[in-house]
């Protein structure tokens, strides 16, 4: 039980373990910010969509209630001229006051004026000494159809004060007195004052357009803009304007390359739009601020994280490092750094059985040192240190990667060769003592030479456990020693 729970702690226990879940975390981390912040993203630009819808629909509204209302007294005027042909509305006492409530009933915001048939201004309600203005060149006096409906004007500069007015002109049925057209100026200063209340601040605007992209009017106030195109874009287009109606997109501003989110809607029985707009950066400003706090929150974690991870690596490699060097100790014969006669032993039995279930060969070589104790009693224990330092550098130099080198006893070496046939044996043990003949350490008492005796066997069908195998390679070295050393037998 015990080890089986050491063999899963090791499992979970290694350094490949922890960058995997370490990287799974990451992943699903930030994976999670990622989602997060697009899905937050959208559903902040979908806010800000319906919030510019709704306020779309309150401006247009309003803007359409005050058309309607510059319709009726447009109309209202038209009626009384034509109901009362004879008088000069001019002079008329009973127009004048009718005209007067339109301008008090409006804060004087509108104002109604007459045009002749000339073009000349008439404004019943200022100063009959000053000669009259000419609207013969505009565009509301030649453009105003002889329905009867309305037609929206540029902007124009109204005097004395300079302010801007929207006109809007009725072309009557047939000209009475003289005047063919009746003309309500809207005061656009006090219309962009409306419209700069209600707009979203900072970066936000209002505008009116006219049905052919002209625009009327605008907050923040830009004279500049006033009377112009909007060209490109949907709104170039009359066509295309039914279309726009509940529509908020992201357009981008050809000169000031700025992004805004814009919603678009026709002002019901008029020739009119309504653009409501925020900035782009300004609307995804707490976005961006939310998405700060997730990253930093985010990296919060992940700093911490990684250094766990650096350090659990790190006292891993260092657990790993100190594994080795104790299977090493627990392996190695720490002399010749050579295998060990248990290490050698426990590999003996497993090849052993996998030779048997492979059907094939395997050879050990039983290697001793002549008069090993003669050389380490006579010259002392360093110099028989370096005689089996020796000895295992030359073995390791005649064996192969596959092959075990292992020291069984004082002077005694056992090497394990797989898939090796006793003939084949013979030719590697013939080279390991050529090898170890050649052999000079220079000592205080003069050159030490020495030589091995090799007893070889090949394990056999019949055999029941490696001690069968180590007892017929301990009798061959035995017959070798007794040959007279410096032998090699195989049984």
């Amino acid at each position: 039980m015990a080890k089986t729970t050491s063999k899963h702690l090791e499992e979970w226990a290694n350094p490949r373990t922890v960058i995997i879940l370490t990287l799974l975390f990451f992943v699903a981390l930030w994976s999670f910010v990622g989602f997060w912040t697009v899905a937050a993203r959208q559903e902040r630009i979908a806010m800000a969509g319906e919030f510019l819808q709704r306020m779309t629909y309150a401006v247009e509204d309003q803007t359409r209630r005050q058309f309607r209302l510059i319709n009726v007294f447009l109309a209202a005027s038209a009626q009384w001229l034509e109901a009362n042909p004879a008088r000069d509305p001019r002079r008329d006492l009973a127009f004048r006051n009718m005209i007067e409530g339109f301008r008090s009933r409006t804060g004087e915001a509108i104002d109604i004026r007459l045009v002749a048939t000339d073009g000349r201004i008439f404004d019943v309600l200022g100063d009959p000494s000053e000669p009259p203005t000419s609207a013969a060149g505009s565009d509301y006096f030649k453009g105003a159809p002889a329905d009867g409906t309305l037609f929206i004007g540029k902007p124009t500069r109204r005097q004395p004060d300079g302010h801007f007015g929207l006109p809007i002109a009725v072309r009557l049925a047939d000209p009475i007195d003289g005047f063919s057209t009746l003309v309500a100026v809207i005061d656009l200063t006090l219309l962009t004052e409306v419209y700069e209340k209600q707009r979203r601040k900072p970066g936000g605007s209002i505008t009116l357009l006219r049905h052919d992209g002209t625009v009327l009017a605008v907050a923040p106030d830009d004279a500049q803009a006033l009377g112009q195109a909007v060209t490109g874009g949907a709104l170039a287009s009359e066509a295309l304007a039914p279309q726009l109606d509940n529509v908020v997109v992201v357009e981008e501003s050809a000169d000031t390359q700025r992004r805004q989110f814009t919603s678009y809607a026709a002002v019901t029985d008029f020739p009119l739009l309504v653009t409501v707009s925020a900035d782009y950066d300004e609307v995804l400003v707490p976005w961006l601020k939310q998405t700060l706090w997730i990253i930093l929150l985010a990296l919060g974690i992940s700093v911490p994280l990684l250094v766990v991870a650096f350090r659990s690596l790190r006292l891993l490699q260092a657990l790993a490092l100190r594994d080795a060097e104790l299977q090493q100790l627990a392996t190695s014969d720490q002399l010749t750094g050579v295998s060990n006669r248990q290490h050698f032993v426990e590999t003996l039995d497993e090849a052993l059985l996998r030779a048997q279930q492979s059907q094939s060969p395997l050879t050990i070589l039983l290697c001793d040192i002549d008069f090993f104790k003669r050389l380490n009693d006579g010259y002392g224990h360093a110099v028989g240190d370096l005689v089996l330092i020796a000895f295992a550098e030359v073995a390791n130099r005649c064996l192969r990667a596959m092959d075990l080198l292992a020291r069984v006893g004082g002077g005694e070496f056992a090497i394990l060769l797989h898939a090796t046939e006793a003939s084949d044996a013979v030719v590697v043990a013939e080279r390991l003592r050529a090898g170890i003949a050649a052999i000079s350490i220079p000592t205080e008492n003069g050159t030490v030479q020495f030589t091995a005796s090799v007893g070889a066997s090949q394990a056999r069908p019949d055999d029941k456990s490696f001690d069968d195998l180590m007892k017929r390679a301990a009798e061959a070295l035995a017959d070798a020693r007794a040959g007279g050393h410096d032998q090699l037998v195989v049984i």
